[in-house]
């Protein structure tokens, strides 16, 4: 009866953070509520689609699908991943629930997260046994969605290094889709079981010591956004050469994406500051160490407002979006709960300048 009054709690737990974070989209409105409310039909449908192109094996989607579903499946179980442990909690459980019956806990809402198994299962056991051997690649996806799930869910500081290994993978080698899954099951072995050697360091010999130890120990967080932001550019750069006339339009449509890219690391580096705070203020030259978070978010926004200048020069729109970058970053410091609502209306106000000033 105690360990069926335990999984209730965190059930409890979980369906409250979820409930919490859906909380940051009813911050942009009814409209865009009402569209996620009816796009979710529509969204399943779509994985659904997917996943029946990875079973046929298509040849030319089901490598790009397979990526695709792989990697939204690990980002929705890292986003989840403080519920599904219930993070803040974590103490109180020791206090009256067993060891086994926490990691069952554990690994039970990491797999009621794990949406894209999920939808999964029922094509799995539609296979019958006389087919299993020509959709073996489909079983190895399974097992793959399913392992990724539960990394990013136990250990989401290491899945970052993972997803972006996934993405690499096809485009650095020409493999083919078993190889690649088979290579993509190795890699999260070794990513789930290696030893945790990197130790957080803190550095206090120079002033931003501190931050150098943090992005050491947390490198993927950036390299995840510079992918992401070199993502963007490719699309932007393929647009200006297929309608050259709408050049200007590329800085509108693209960097509010930047901005948001750039400036979501400051919600990551919050909770940093949050935990070492007493520690912080305890140093001489603590406010230097704290301005110091505000380096690598602005790096990245110039970093990515810049390379839009190599395909359209437009300074007008440099100088516009980088005030964007640093009200945005301003907005995830001081309001982070309101960081979605303050990230669309800043960037909507500053496209609208833009368009005026044009």
């Amino acid at each position: 009866m105690r360990n069926f009054s335990f999984f209730e709690y965190r059930i409890t737990a979980f369906h409250h953070f979820i409930a919490e974070q859906l909380g940051q989209l009813k911050q942009l409105g009814v409209i865009l509520a009402l569209f996620m409310y009816t796009a979710f039909p529509a969204l399943i449908l779509l994985i659904y689609l997917a996943l029946g192109k990875v079973m046929t094996q298509d040849p030319d989607l089901s490598i790009l699908l397979s990526v695709a579903l792989i990697v939204m499946q690990s980002e929705l179980s890292v986003a989840l991943s403080k519920g599904a442990l219930d993070v803040k909690h974590r103490l109180y459980q020791r206090s009256f629930a067993s060891k086994g019956m926490r990691v069952l806990c554990d690994y039970t809402l990491a797999l009621a997260g794990n949406l894209v198994f999920l939808l999964s299962v029922p094509l799995l056991l539609s296979l019958d046994l006389s087919k299993w051997q020509q959709g073996l690649h489909f079983v190895l996806f399974c097992i793959c969605v399913l392992g990724s799930g539960f990394v990013a869910t136990l250990k989401p500081t290491r899945i970052k290094l993972y997803v972006i290994t996934v993405i690499l993978l096809p485009v650095l080698f020409d493999l083919s889709l078993f190889s690649l899954l088979t290579s993509y099951i190795a890699l999260l072995v070794g990513v789930a079981f290696w030893p945790n050697s990197l130790a957080f360091k803190r550095l206090t010999k120079f002033n931003l010591g501190f931050w150098v130890s943090y992005h050491s120990h947390a490198f993927a967080e950036i390299w995840w956004r510079v992918l992401m932001l070199l993502a963007l550019w490719v699309f932007a750069n393929v647009l200006n050469l297929q309608r050259p006339d709408l050049g200007f339009f590329v800085h509108c449509f693209i960097s509010p994406f930047i901005v948001y890219i750039a400036s979501s690391q400051q919600l990551n580096q919050n909770e940093c500051v949050l935990q070492y705070k007493l520690w912080l203020n305890s140093l001489r030259n603590a406010n230097t160490l704290i301005y110091g978070q505000y380096v690598v978010p602005m790096s990245l926004a110039v970093l990515g407002l810049m390379s839009l200048q190599l395909i359209v020069v437009s300074l007008q729109s440099l100088i516009v979006f980088a005030v964007a970058a640093a009200l945005t970053i301003a907005v995830a410091k001081y309001k982070p709960t309101h960081y979605a609502l303050g990230w669309f209306v800043i960037n909507g106000l500053m496209i609208t300048i833009n368009y005026w000033v044009y």
